[in-house]
Parts: C-alpha cells; structure tokens; sequence
C-alpha cells in the first residue's frame, strides 16, 4: 500500500505503476474508511491479503492509512506486510477535501469505494484521473441491504475483473461486469412477476454498480 496525502502525489505513485503495466489505461480506487468496527472486521483484519492480492492489475488507496513510524503516538490498527499502520484523520481529510473540491463527489461519512480511470497521457507521459465513469459503492448500505454478503466478497470480484480489463475505459467495463447476471435476473424477474422485493433488490444491485460521471 502507498500514502498519498493529495492528487499530486496519487499521480504520482500511479503514474510510478504505470512503468509496469503494458495499458494506458488502468482502474484506481479510494477507500475511505474511517477504522470503526465495520473496517476494522471487513477491511483491516484482511487489507495485508488485499494488498497483496491486488498487485498490480488495480491500485488500491486507504486514505488516512500510513506505517506507524510516521506517526509514532497514534494507535495501530493493521499490519501491512509486517509492518504496523496507523490512521491519520488529518491526511484522510486532506485527501477527502481535495477530492471533493476537483469532483462533484461528496463523502457520506460512511466506508465508501470510489473507482476511476487514469490514463497515461502519451504527449508527456503524465497521469489523468478521470472521474467522467466513476463507480462509488458504499460498502457499509450495501451489506446491510443484503446487497454483498462481505467486503472480502465484492473486493474478489473487483481484483478478478480488473485482471481481465480489455477497453480503454476499464471502469465502464468493470461496472458491466459487475453487474453481470445481475441485470439478467432482474429482467427474468419482472418477466415472471416475482415478489416486489426481489425485483428491489436486483434493481439496487444495478444502481450499486452503475457509473456516475463525478467530472467538474
């Protein structure tokens, strides 16, 4: 996992992968998880199992997340890599501000996934973030909707689909992909006049996947 403190640095540190990845086009996400019960059972005891799962088919960033030695008197709430780390609500409100002033995103104060595109620019070799197909999941609304049974779950399948990327808009496929059978049932549903709810629930899975262009 790395730190970023602002869109410069995230850039950067994407722009660093990018040398390592035959794209132009690869799928970033910002994880904004305050440590409360809910990430710390869903995210924190497993995030050295994401880190390492991830690799480079996605970059992953736990905003506000950082190696204790940064800053040695605030408590540890995971272990990266054997390393311990800790979380800065300044650096997590930093980011959260900075993202919210260059897009039309707004932090619900829940544990939100937010997924975009950056692109290598083939003039100058510099890093676009593109927020014109974004994907935001709020992962706590959809657990307790019964949308996902876990984050471990969902976080598979985004690791899965992201190794299989073939467009150059890789988030608009991942939310294709993500939606899948879903839409399928959803359609089968209405067409065998199933119970409301169920219908509900298929509709809100779609709506959970669904791009938003979060573009200023």
């Amino acid at each position: 996992m790395h730190i970023v403190n602002s869109f410069e640095e995230l850039k950067k540190v994407v722009g660093y992968s990018f040398k390592y990845d035959k794209n132009k086009s690869k799928i970033v996400g910002l994880l904004f998880a305050q440590p409360d019960s809910f990430t710390q059972d869903e995210i924190l005891k497993k995030v050295d199992y994401y880190n390492n799962r991830s690799k480079e088919t996605i970059d992953f960033f736990c905003v506000g997340h950082q190696p204790q030695m940064f800053e040695p008197n605030l408590p540890v709430v995971t272990i990266v890599d054997g390393e311990n780390w800790t979380f800065n609500s300044k650096t997590f409100n930093q980011l959260r501000i900075q993202t919210e002033e260059v897009t039309n995103w707004e932090y619900s104060g829940s544990v939100e996934l937010v997924l975009f595109n950056a692109y290598l620019e083939d003039s100058n070799d510099k890093v676009k973030l593109d927020f014109s197909d974004a994907i935001s999941i709020d992962l706590v609304q959809a657990k307790n909707e019964e949308l996902i049974n876990s984050v471990s779950e969902i976080f598979e399948r985004i690791f899965k689909i992201a190794e299989t990327i073939t467009t150059d808009n890789p988030t608009k496929e991942m939310s294709i992909k993500l939606i899948g059978n879903t839409g399928k049932k959803s359609f089968v549903n209405i067409l065998f006049n199933l119970l409301p709810e169920v219908i509900r629930k298929d509709t809100k899975k779609i709506y959970l996947y669904g791009t938003s262009n979060y573009d200023k």
